[in-house]
């Protein structure tokens, strides 16, 4: 069984994340990871396997209910969710110009046809 020691326990350094209202109200400087809704991250192009091993495997230790995976260099997106604390078990992957349906709580459809591959 993985460590959930091993993940930080605040909010990581991503390229968004999707806090509630609530967990903003607070004079502390750091965010508990688990009051993480999303973590959203562009794929790296200098360190992809950060994003696509280091994260997937880190994020659902640390409570994160989904992650939101955009590769700009493979033209895809992946959704990553249903944690149960120490792996994902739903993967949904999407090339651009595909649409992705984001689950609650937010609760829309992502159309990727605008996105630009690098």
């Amino acid at each position: 069984m993985p460590d959930r020691r091993r993940a930080q326990r605040r909010v990581p350094r991503t390229s968004a994340v999707g806090l509630p209202s609530e967990a903003l109200e607070t004079s502390d400087n750091q965010v508990p990871a688990e009051s993480a809704a999303v973590a959203v991250e562009l794929v790296s192009p200098s360190n992809p396997e950060n994003d696509w091993v280091g994260k997937v495997r880190d994020y659902p230790l640390m409570g994160i209910p989904l992650y939101l995976l955009v590769d700009a260099r493979q033209k895809t997106v992946t959704l990553f969710s249903r944690p149960d604390g120490t792996k994902y078990h739903r993967r949904e992957d999407i090339e651009f110009g595909e649409t992705l349906h984001i689950p609650e709580p937010f609760g829309f459809d992502l159309v990727t046809g605008d996105l630009l591959p690098y």
